[in-house]
């Protein structure tokens, strides 16, 4: 039977028709900006401004309000002030509209009783009416397949297949603007939850737990909704199943309990059966804004290690030494090459270049020695994912290309680090172009693989 309620969730992403409630043709207003985003971005579905005070906005008809428009509409989004929302959800749902975005602030987060009480009629009106809700108090949602940027903010210039799921709009605008500026798809689906007045994480992991074009969930978690803790920790796990989840918690600490209060309303829940709890769902729990995004690109990728066997492979002799350093202080294991491999590495590289793991191609390589090293490492079943951590050379070009011929050969789990900007730049197209995601320093590769390597300790039952 079909669930009215996914169905709703459902039309947030991929809504046939939308109305922007507050449309404004003055710039800078919030109702300006997402309804231009709207129009701009290429939504293909009809759009209906809705303003009693305007006729018409960036070309389109406005309409005085929701009743007036005669056609069906699948989300509304919600630009007025705090204390118009509640009729403009009554209008809603009265009307059979499955799905609503709440941009508007005034609620829950400020503490007082009449934000309270209004996000609570709120609350009651979806429930009845099984509407889906994101919001209040948040700044959007944005769906690359959907074609919809009902969104205040930058915007994601190329798209990957990373769900974000934020509790914080500017952390989420912020990573949207970082990927930008680098030029890395990396966001399919991003959704800024503000106050979770009716959908939450748990519901929207489940609404996508079966989508083949997602290949991780990133969340940013403030803190649950009585009885929301237990419901997300089963979403996360059934979605780990099949893909991996990686989460950034706020509000860890004594000071940062206080600020996520003031933030969105919700209060922290103890960390350290918040981190258990993550732990026995089999999701990847970081513990800063770097890690998390790391860990994200590192799982979009689908290069998940099968073990926590690591081959190092670098031409950059001390990055080498430190990253199996890195290597074992995260939890991986810097195994020996098998004595093999060894040989037949010494038959193909100079005899003074180390073997033994890392396998250092030393700071004069000839770009050919990353080609008569890659197979031998790949294929070795003693590694269960490679390492390689690479820096200026001659004919970097070429490396590049044989590290993707040899990993799309083997299907081998794999984390690049290219050390220098200049270098960096070379080979970053090259490899990100085949989605394998190039990092910055020997930290970030390793981090970014030790959070997708599954654990292989006993769990302890944690009830979250």
């Amino acid at each position: 039977m079909t669930d009215p309620v996914h169905d709703s969730i459902c039309r947030l992403f991929y809504p046939r028709a939308i109305a922007v409630v507050g449309a404004s043709s003055a710039a800078g207003k919030l109702g300006h900006m997402i309804l231009a985003n709207l129009v701009n971005r290429g939504f293909s579905g009809p759009v209906y401004p809705v303003n009693p005070s305007e006729s018409s906005i960036l070309g389109l008809k406005a309409y005085p309000d929701l009743e007036a428009i005669p056609e069906p509409i699948d989300l509304v989004v919600v630009a007025v002030p705090g204390g118009a929302v509640v009729g403009v959800v009554e209008q809603a749902t009265a009307r059979g509209v499955p799905a609503a975005i709440i941009v508007s602030a005034g609620f829950s987060e400020t503490n007082s009783t009449e934000g309270k009480v209004a996000e609570e009629r709120i609350r009651r009106l979806a429930r009845d009416a099984s509407m889906a809700i994101i919001g209040p108090n948040c700044q959007g949602v944005l769906s690359a397949r959907g074609q919809v940027s009902a969104w205040f903010g930058p915007l994601p210039e190329k798209s990957g297949s990373a769900l974000f799921l934020s509790q914080s709009g500017g952390l989420a605008g912020t990573l949207i603007d970082w990927a930008n500026r680098r030029q890395i798809p990396l966001f399919d689906s991003v959704v800024s939850l503000g106050n979770k007045c009716t959908i939450d994480e748990a519901d929207i992991l489940a609404a996508f737990a079966d989508d083949p074009e997602i290949r991780v969930a990133m969340c940013y978690i403030e803190g649950f909704g009585a009885g929301r803790g237990k419901a997300f920790m089963e979403a996360a796990r059934a979605f780990s199943e099949k893909k991996n989840v990686v989460v950034l918690k706020g509000g860890r600490s004594t000071s940062g309990g206080r600020a996520t209060a003031s933030h969105t309303g919700s209060l922290a829940g103890r960390d350290r059966v918040f981190a258990g709890a993550m732990e026995q769902a089999g999701v990847c729990l970081t513990d800063s804004i770097r890690g998390f995004v790391n860990a994200a690109r590192q799982a979009a990728t689908g290069s998940i290690p099968t073990g926590k066997r690591v081959a190092i492979l670098t031409n950059l002799g001390g990055p080498g030494v430190i990253t199996a350093d890195l290597c074992e202080g995260q939890g991986l294991q810097v195994t020996p090459t098998p004595e093999d491999v060894r040989e037949e590495l010494h038959q193909r590289i100079p005899a003074y270049c180390p073997v033994g793991n890392p396998i250092d191609l030393t700071g004069d390589p000839d770009p050919t020695r990353y080609h008569a090293a890659l197979d031998l490492v790949y294929g070795c079943e003693a590694f269960d994912a490679v390492l390689i951590v690479g820096g200026p050379m001659a004919g970097s070009v070429q490396a590049a290309e044989d590290i993707i011929r040899a990993q799309q050969a083997h299907h081998k789990a794999t984390a690049v680090c290219w050390m220098t900007e200049e270098s960096r730049e070379i080979v970053r197209p090259i490899l990100e172009s085949q989605g394998l995601p190039v990092y910055e320093m020997p930290e970030d590769a390793v981090s970014a693989l030790a959070a997708v390597t599954p654990a292989t300790d006993e769990h302890v039952a944690v009830n979250p």
